[in-house]
């Protein structure tokens, strides 16, 4: 659901992978010496799990031992870090060149030594460059909508790749819970993990889509709790500080939604009675996954598109630039303009 209505033009989303280009950033930099090798490494049409387990195999070491900080897309041209525990090791050895053939591949871009291993979530955020083909709509309500979009933000929805391929992650999330409910102990599994982070996705999509609706997603409600642009810590405002609403206003911080888990409500007043309300019809899940002892978050309700830009390439092609904090989804910040029709490019993942 967009605050500003029904999207204002029709596009193609993905026509080609070098449509759709991010470019991960972090807050600091690999120290240049240590245990760690650290890889900026670009590729196309493989997902970041299948990169990582081909990196482990070209050094020919246990697949735990190379990490990332987040998931990028498939069908796409990304670039990132990954980094390999390799003590004993050197370099990136530079006559692999490019592992994988034109339509699906990786390369190395450039490898420094580092004393830290790198940890999921520590990227600061991704830059986007995404290009829009066969643009159907109204250019100058396009250019306003973009602008509406920048000047204030847009929701901050979870976005389809989170709940898998016809929302499979939250029915595999929910047999889960139920396997657990009937005796059965939770594995520490990367895939089990995703599948109940689909469910606690969704359901924050439920009460950002309430607050949308009633246009409390840009104010400050009795009870909220606040979140810096970017971090995942938060505070409750005192009622005699208003210190902090030219940074609400400014979008350095945000109002926050629920992701469900074990612990007490952190908001109070009107917005627990809200969010109590909307989560009502799932609360045995919400109990449940509280029983898994997962801790509950918060997350902001808007997300701030940083140095955003666009250029009209033809009368039906647009481009578009900005940057997104970490955990932001770009395909979701598309949606509050554009309705997108994207080509299917499942056979082309199932054989990786």
């Amino acid at each position: 659901m967009s605050p500003w209505g029904q999207a204002v033009a029709t596009a193609q989303l993905k026509t080609v992978a070098e449509d759709f280009q991010v470019e991960e950033f972090l807050e600091f930099s690999p120290d240049g010496s240590g245990e760690h090798l650290w890889l900026w490494v670009q590729k196309r049409g493989l997902n970041t799990d299948y990169v990582a387990g081909a990196i482990a195999k070209q050094l020919q070491l246990p697949a735990k031992q190379v990490s990332y900080s987040g998931l990028k897309d498939r069908h796409a041209i990304t670039r990132q870090w990954f980094s390999v525990h390799w003590p004993g090791g050197g370099l990136w050895p530079d006559d692999l060149g490019l592992v994988g053939d034109e339509q699906a591949g990786f390369t190395v871009l450039s490898q420094q030594r580092s004393s830290r291993k790198l940890r999921r979530g520590a990227h600061a955020g991704n830059h986007f460059q995404i290009v829009l083909r066969e643009v159907s709509g109204s250019q100058a309500e396009i250019n306003q909508r973009l602008n509406d979009m920048r000047d204030q933000g847009v929701p901050n929805y979870f976005g389809l790749q989170r709940f898998g391929r016809d929302g499979s992650n939250i029915g595999r999330g929910l047999a889960l819970l139920a396997a657990r409910n009937n005796g059965r102990r939770r594995r520490q599994d990367a895939r089990e993990s995703l599948w109940l982070s689909a469910i606690r996705s969704a359901l924050f999509n439920q009460v950002l889509a309430a607050r949308v609706e009633s246009g409390s997603w840009q104010q400050v409600l009795p009870g909220d709790v606040l979140q810096l642009d970017g971090r995942g810590s938060f505070f409750t405002p005192e009622s005699d500080d208003t210190s902090w609403q030219d940074r609400f206003t400014s979008l350095a911080l945000h109002a926050t939604g629920p992701l469900p888990g074990a612990g007490e409500p952190v908001v109070s007043a009107e917005v627990l009675d809200l969010e109590s309300q909307v989560l009502a019809p799932w609360q045995e899940t919400c109990v449940a996954l509280s029983e898994v002892a997962i801790p509950a978050q918060r997350r902001a309700l808007r997300v701030r598109l940083q140095d955003m830009s666009w250029q009209w390439l033809s009368k039906n092609t647009l481009s578009l630039s900005f940057a997104l904090t970490s955990g932001a989804f770009a395909t979701s910040v598309l949606q509050s303009c554009f309705q997108l029709t994207e080509e299917d490019h499942h056979a082309l993942s199932a054989e990786q």
